[in-house]
């Protein structure tokens, strides 16, 4: 909430803003459908709150949604990183491609995808009947697994949700990661041996350019500045704003790679071994994996904030002067 409170404040003027934005909105809903899921369950085991529809099935209805947000965040931070994989690795320019109405469609249709993928699940998975319940001596409000959710929408379902999303997601991070993580060696590299500086200067003239700029481009270390005739353009790697947004998105895109990768292992393995299922020999190990696996989950959705505040000098000054004001001259 500190984060989507800061973003508001600070404004959205770009396309990394937008999608850092809709990351939190959508971790923060993915939490919140979790959070529900364990307090709803807490009041019917624990505190034994018994009402008309049954708690302990209404429990299991906030993680599909929480799965579907999840996998929202998944698609986002994919598109983060092949973004910056983009722009940093192809000619400069190419980053107007993605501007900040773009990147506010692509988020739309991110949604847009998940939500119709939950479609099927959400018309067919918790048909509510009334049943008695003898531990209340009652009739009570429950849900039945339907027979066309269990075999023909659910199979389908944990292959998109568990396995196809996580895995294609897992491939496409990975190679953009090892890309940034390369490109921003480079760049630092470059920047260290130049002046410590990077900037972009434009000229309708190429004579026009400065002697100095003359000197770094005719030095060895300029191997990596490109002068585009046709626009006349000089660029070296990145600015330093540039350089910090593309640092925040390739630790966004490590850390989702940290804490998904055990999540493709299991579901992989509970593929190829179907004994180390739910419903196989080894459950509990399973079950086991499963709980070790919702806490990476946790950890990915809650860090994000920090991130932030690490590489965003305007959110870090915004979030001091909304929630830190004594700190913030």
């Amino acid at each position: 909430m500190l984060a989507l409170l800061t973003f508001r404040k600070s404004g959205l003027r770009d396309g990394i803003s937008v999608c850092f934005m809709a990351l939190t909105l959508s971790d923060k809903l993915s939490l919140l459908a979790n959070t529900l899921a364990n307090l709803v369950g807490y009041f019917d085991l624990e505190l034994h709150i018994k009402p008309y529809i049954s708690l302990y099935y209404v429990s299991y209805i906030f993680p599909f949604y929480g799965l579907m947000f999840y996998n929202i965040s998944t698609m986002i931070t994919v598109f983060l990183a092949i973004q910056k994989c983009c722009c940093i690795s192809l000619p400069w320019n190419f980053k107007s491609y993605f501007s900040k109405r773009r990147c506010i469609a692509a988020v739309c249709g991110i949604n847009f995808v998940c939500c119709i993928l939950n479609i099927p699940f959400t018309a067919t998975a918790f048909p509510f009947v009334e049943a008695f319940d003898s531990t209340t001596n009652s009739t009570r409000l429950t849900f039945a697994w339907t027979k066309a959710y269990r075999y023909d929408v659910f199979p389908v379902l944990k292959a998109i949700n568990y396995i196809s999303i996580p895995f294609i997601a897992e491939i496409l991070v990975l190679i953009s990661t090892v890309i940034l993580a390369t490109k921003l060696k480079e760049s630092v590299k470059f920047r260290d041996s130049v002046s410590g500086k990077t900037f972009l200067t434009r000229s309708s003239n190429s004579d026009n350019i400065s002697s100095s700029l003359r000197t770094q481009l005719n030095s060895p270390q300029a191997s990596n500045i490109k002068i585009y005739s046709g626009k006349n353009v000089a660029a070296q790697p990145m600015s330093t704003k540039e350089l910090r947004a593309t640092q925040a998105v390739n630790v966004v895109a490590i850390l989702f790679v940290a804490t998904n990768s055990p999540d493709v292992i299991v579901y992989m393995a509970s593929l190829l071994f179907p004994q180390f299922s739910s419903q196989g020999f080894y459950h509990n190990t399973f079950r086991l994996c499963i709980e070790l696996q919702d806490l990476l989950h946790v950890l990915n959705l809650s860090v994000n904030l920090f991130i932030y505040l690490k590489f965003n000098t305007k959110f870090f000054k915004t979030f001091k002067a909304l929630f830190l004001p004594c700190f913030s001259n």
